[in-house]
């Protein structure tokens, strides 16, 4: 089963520390931050879907988003964001279209 640690994210790889290479901190939810942490509930934001964001066709909007979404991550300890939705969106027929 699941059982997620205190400190670990999505995915997680150990630094080396002689090399200056930081640990990566990985974390999957551009839309919001997902968490089973009880002291986290009430601390997360729910974000628009990047396509909703692309779909504004404001520049200066999707940079907000963009830096909001960023600063949100990185205060919870992630370095990494995967895959902020980028031409990934569900079809009602089961599936990606990507």
């Amino acid at each position: 089963g699941y059982a997620p640690l205190d400190g670990h994210y999505i995915g997680n790889s150990a630094g080396v520390p002689r090399l200056g290479i930081p640990q990566l901190k990985m974390y999957d939810a551009a839309q919001g931050w997902r968490t089973l942490d009880k002291d986290m509930i009430g601390q997360v934001t729910a974000w628009p879907c990047s396509l909703a964001v692309a779909t504004t066709w404001d520049v200066r909007l999707m940079e907000e988003w963009g830096a909001a979404v960023g600063r949100e991550h990185k205060a919870k300890g992630a370095n990494v964001v995967l895959g902020p939705s980028v031409n990934v969106h569900r079809v009602a027929r089961g599936g990606r279209n990507a």
